[in-house]
């Protein structure tokens, strides 16, 4: 048996802090914001960052605990920890929402939702799915609720699936990962066979590049890390800009393996952290951005639309309704594209409400539980 004990390898912080952009690109698309800047198409194909989310766990994860579970970590240890990850802000944003029904229901108004209380995406069932994180097993829950769960839904699954892969396969685990990002990514083009598993095959096709992509560094890492600078340099600005044409050029072609494998490339390409890009994701705005990153994800919703709301019932009673239309999101109005330049400011007044209600989050309710579960979990397993 291995040091169950053994300390995780060191962290890599440029790719906390491309975390953080990716996050607060989602939450712009979230946003619908109109100005020329927030509106603009890169924004809007914004929840194509989702899948490198899953491409940088299958990266962490194999690197922070792959050989500890091949050495004898207990995987009911590591599953502990990973829902004293992302369980307790799920649960804080998911009581949220219900706080929003249940004052809806007391008071017998609709005038928060525009709907009776309990009612289409938020009936109690839902809810239950939601609560145990199971919604990527129940297709008809995802679009429910705190939608934006769906993903670690699929996270706590992908977990679940690399502590048994790890330990019942040994190394040949990666081999696995590719065969399965392979099979879900060919997948993905039959959606007359896959019905309402699109989303967790995202995550089963990103994850598992992730995975090898870690396999791949294990091989390039001495090469890498005595690689010239500007060589780095060259690689992070050339990928970063090949990225951007792609994202640009495809349409909206998201979710595919093509996306996946660029993003397992670009965790590679940043895991060195020695080109003049990485230094920029090392200054203090984006490593704390990286580090509210999960929080950010997961409150961003609700924060936008309690300040775009806000913004509107103040703009009504100043008369300047015409400042506000209807947004993406039915329950959250946007400013109008005609504002130009003022409906971007008025969108980075609510991407900031956002930014802060994620740093409260991660002060008050993530990190302290988080650590909660550390000191929990030699008793587990």
């Amino acid at each position: 048996m291995g040091n169950p004990a053994a300390p995780a390898p060191h962290r890599f912080q440029v790719l906390d802090s491309l975390r953080g952009v990716a996050a607060l690109i989602v939450a712009i698309q979230h946003l619908g914001a109109q100005g020329p800047v927030l509106g603009h198409r890169f924004f809007w194909l914004g929840s194509l960052w989702v899948d490198f989310f899953f491409v940088l766990s299958g990266f962490v994860i194999a690197s922070a605990y792959g050989e500890r579970l091949l050495t004898g970590y207990p995987p009911r240890r590591f599953l502990w920890l990973r829902a004293g990850r992302i369980w307790p802000v799920h649960l804080v944003v998911l009581l949220a929402y219900l706080g929003i029904e249940l004052i809806v229901w007391v008071s017998g108004s609709a005038a928060l939702t525009g709907r009776p209380a309990f009612a289409f995406t938020r009936s109690p069932g839902d809810f239950a799915v939601q609560l145990l994180l199971l919604q990527a097993l129940v297709p008809t829950a995802i679009m429910t609720w705190s939608v934006q769960s769906w993903s670690i839904s699929v996270e706590m699954l992908l977990y679940v699936l690399a502590a048994l892969g790890w330990r019942r396969l040994g190394r040949g685990w990666w081999l696995a990962s590719l065969g399965t990002a392979l099979m879900a990514g060919w997948l993905m083009t039959r959606p007359e066979w896959i019905g309402g598993y699109h989303k967790l095959l995202r995550g089963l096709c990103g994850f598992g590049l992730g995975v090898v992509a870690w396999r791949a560094w294990t091989w390039l890492e001495p090469w890498a890390r005595k690689s010239a600078g500007a060589a780095m340099s060259t690689a992070e600005l050339g990928l970063s800009a090949l990225l951007v044409w792609v994202i640009l050029r495809a349409g909206f072609l998201p979710f595919t393996l093509g996306f996946d494998l660029l993003f397992a490339v670009l965790v590679l390409v940043f895991a060195p952290q020695r080109g003049m890009v990485s230094r920029v994701l090392l200054w203090r705005p984006f490593v704390w951005l990286g580090a509210v990153s999960y929080s950010l994800y997961m409150v961003h919703p609700l924060a936008e639309s309690a300040a775009m709301s806000a913004m509107a019932w103040l703009a009504g009673g100043l008369g300047w309704q015409g400042l506000f239309v209807a947004g993406a999101n039915a329950n959250r109005p946007a400013l109008s594209g005609a504002l130009g330049l003022y409906a971007d400011l008025g969108g980075l007044a609510a991407l900031l409400v956002a930014v802060l209600a994620a740093g409260a989050m991660y002060a008050l309710v993530e990190r302290p539980l988080r650590e909660w579960s550390r000191r929990i979990a030699p008793r587990i397993g």
